[in-house]
């Protein structure tokens, strides 16, 4: 028994040693994703042809706001003189036009919440793909993404894949 307890514990000290030699030749990395999408100047491009793509749609949203104003306006300032059907017919075409406008607007938020999420994630695909042929050419054992609740500066490797996407 008592031969048995020693042997049990020179192997686990023996594996407790190479674990911690294993360790100490791993080379490890870690990087802020948000950090880099916050700061990379192609993300900042690749948004504002995303709000150039828009721009028609918003101006004729703002234009159709500023007709349904305009036709409120002229239902309130109109409305005693006129007849009632002819009021009725105008609070139809004013209900009908907000509707419209509130798909319009509805359904321009969510292509473009769509197209966003698209350029985003081809970025984040840019960045990954960086990063991988970052530890391939520097020979990191293992790399990790945001998240991480503690990472030393020494192994915080965020600047240099922004560095070098910034250059390309």
């Amino acid at each position: 028994m008592l031969k048995r307890s020693v042997f049990l514990l020179v192997a686990m000290s023996a594996a407790l040693l190479q674990s911690n030699v294993a360790l100490a030749e791993l080379k490890v990395g870690v990087y802020d994703n948000r950090q880099i999408l916050d700061n990379l100047p192609l993300v900042k491009k690749e948004l504002q042809k995303l709000s150039a793509e828009f721009e028609p749609k918003r101006k004729e949203i703002t234009d159709k706001q500023s007709k349904l104003v305009a036709l409120k306006k002229d239902i309130e300032t109109n409305g005693p003189v006129l007849s009632q059907s002819d009021l009725q017919i105008k609070q139809l075409e004013y209900q009908s036009k907000l509707r419209e406008l509130q798909l319009l607007d509805e359904d321009t938020k969510r292509l473009a919440q769509v197209r966003q999420n698209e350029v985003v994630r081809n970025l984040q695909s840019m960045v990954e793909q960086e990063v991988l042929a970052f530890a391939d050419e520097q020979s990191y054992d293992l790399i990790l993404r945001s998240g991480v609740l503690y990472a030393s500066p020494k192994i915080d490797i965020t600047q240099q894949i922004l560095k070098r996407l910034s250059e390309k």
